[in-house]
């Protein structure tokens, strides 16, 4: 009972909204055409660039996070690599500090030595001489002073140099 009436009613609205079963079938093989040339030209490759897309983003992304770890451990090894000299540095400094001070103070008892004796020697001298004699011992005792200044110090004195440890030492004197 209800297919015939089924049918009838359907006819009845397919007619009453105009719709066609030849032209529904024919838009909807076009329809599905046209699914099929938009899936197969659009989409297909669409979804290829994006897939290739994302796999370039995911290999970038990668890179970024070698290269960030690269960075990373160049940045510690540079660290290390400064502390080292660092250290080092500080060792060879202290090491040529100590040399300085034993050549200082070795430098400095050769000179002590070198000027008790020619000190030793002008006191015999200027006891012997005539005051002359004391005058030029002086003289020579300034020129040793000096040079042995200049041995110290490793400056060439200047004459005026010369001129204020000579009178000076003969202040001393």
């Amino acid at each position: 009972m209800f297919p015939p009436v089924l049918a009838a009613s359907i006819e009845d609205l397919a007619n009453k909204f105009g719709l066609h079963t030849d032209i529904f079938i024919a838009h909807s093989i076009a329809f599905i055409i046209l699914v099929a040339v938009v899936v197969c030209f659009g989409i297909k490759p669409i979804m290829k660039q994006l897939e290739e897309r994302r796999a370039r983003i995911e290999e970038g992304e990668e890179m970024h996070a070698r290269s960030q770890k690269e960075l990373a451990e160049v940045k510690a090894t540079g660290e290390q690599i400064l502390a080292d000299a660092h250290a080092a540095g500080k060792k060879e400094v202290e090491h040529a500090r100590e040399t300085a001070a034993k050549l200082q103070a070795e430098l400095t008892e050769k000179a002590g030595a070198e000027a008790r004796a020619i000190i030793d020697n002008a006191k015999k001298q200027a006891e012997m001489d005539t005051q002359r004699e004391k005058d030029a011992l002086k003289e020579e005792f300034a020129r040793l002073v000096a040079q042995a200044t200049q041995k110290v110090t490793g400056k060439v004195l200047s004459e005026a140099d010369h001129r204020a440890i000579n009178a000076e030492a003969i202040n001393h004197l």
